[in-house]
Parts: structure tokens; C-alpha cells; sequence
């Protein structure tokens, strides 16, 4: 199975960005995160994480990985990151049509019900937000792409509601991913209060 690392950023944010990269190879994942760079096309902060968000999916779907992992850029990780995703058994259940919609990052976001034996809660949709690490297959990728403006709102809204429609939202339990600082785009900030740096399945 092969899962990549996608982050999207922005110019001003490279110190904040670097410092998260050099984080995620503190773990064993030993891969190095594919960029996208904000293009600077809109003034609005909200517009411009939109389309960058657009964008790096459009290009996690024309490199075609099994799976691969959505990341903001000012985050901490799990040290042991690939372990613990390769051994999620919600992945390893991924139904024909290649559909999978998860998260490694949870704010407090509601369960809909819970597998702990299994290390993951299924959320309620509506309840879903924050896009720090969102693990997507290509399948998904490319229908959110497709339906992108048929929902209004951020990336992590857009993202969470659309992948409801052709999958179940699931949660690592616990976050193996932790949002740090402040809020890269200007939104609120939040972070998973079951965060485990730790923790190996």
C-alpha cells in the first residue's frame, strides 16, 4: 500500500511550515511531504486555503497513491506515523470502489459510534471540522474534486460533507496528529485533546 504526505501552505508560513517537516521526520515516515504553495490568486484568506486545498487534491489524484494524507502545515506527529496508519483497520476494509475518508486529528468532533478495540470512532458528518490531517484515497480525492463547488464552505467542510456521500468519516483514535500555534489561515484555533505522541498500535 502506498499512502503520501501532501501539505499545503503558504509563503509566509515557511518557517512555521519547515518546522512541522522537520517534526514529521522525526517519525517514521520516513518520506518527505509533497508542498503546495498557495498561488496568491485571491486576497481573502479563506479563498486562498480553498484553492490550495483545490489544488493539492487535484494533484494527489493525478499521482494516483492508495492512499494519502492531508496536512495544514503547523502540526506535530506521532512518532510513529506510518506504523500506526498502516495498521488502522479501517483502511485495510476499504470497500471496492476504493472510497475512504478518515482523520488522524480530532478537535472534540462527535461520534456517530465508536470501535476502540479497533483504534477509530465513525463521526457524524455534520460535526466534522478542521483539515489538519485528513487520510483520503485517490477515489475520494477525485469525486471531492469533481463536486468541489457543490458545497459552500472551507476546505474542511467541503471536504468532510462531500466524502460523506460516498463514505464513512472515521477518527484515529487516538489524534496522531496535534495542530500547534496558531491558526495558519486565520480561523479558530483548536486542538485534539487526545493527542498521543507515543502511542503504537
Amino acid at each position: 500500500m502506498r499512502i503520501v504526505a501532501y501539505m499545503m501552505t503558504c509563503a509566509e508560513r515557511a518557517p512555521t511550515r519547515e518546522r512541522t517537516l522537520a517534526d514529521l521526520r522525526l517519525t517514521d515516515w520516513d518520506d518527505e511531504a509533497r508542498v503546495e504553495v498557495d498561488r496568491g490568486r485571491y486576497e481573502r484568506n479563506q479563498s486562498r486555503q480553498e484553492d490550495t486545498a483545490y489544488n493539492l487534491l487535484q494533484r494527489a489524484v493525478a499521482d494516483q497513491p492508495s492512499l494519502f494524507v492531508f496536512l495544514e502545515d503547523d502540526l506535530e506527529f506521532n512518532r510513529h506515523l506510518r506504523h500506526n496508519l498502516e495498521h488502522w483497520k479501517p483502511i485495510h476494509e476499504i470497500p471496492p470502489p476504493g472510497y475512504f475518508f478518515g482523520s488522524l486529528y480530532n478537535p472534540s468532533v462527535q461520534p456517530r459510534w465508536t470501535a476502540a478495540e479497533a483504534a477509530y470512532f465513525v463521526a457524524e458528518p455534520d460535526a466534522v471540522y478542521g483539515s489538519q490531517a485528513f487520510v483520503l484515497s485517490a477515489a475520494t480525492a477525485e469525486y471531492i474534486v469533481d463536486h468541489w463547488s457543490d458545497v459552500i464552505g472551507g476546505q474542511d467542510i467541503k471536504m468532510s460533507r462531500l466524502a460523506a456521500q460516498v463514505s464513512l468519516i472515521y477518527y484515529h483514535v487516538p489524534s496522531l496528529v496535534q495542530h500547534v500555534g496558531s491558526s495558519t489561515w486565520g480561523g479558530i484555533n483548536h486542538y485534539a485533546p487526545d493527542f498521543h505522541r507515543e502511542w503504537r498500535a
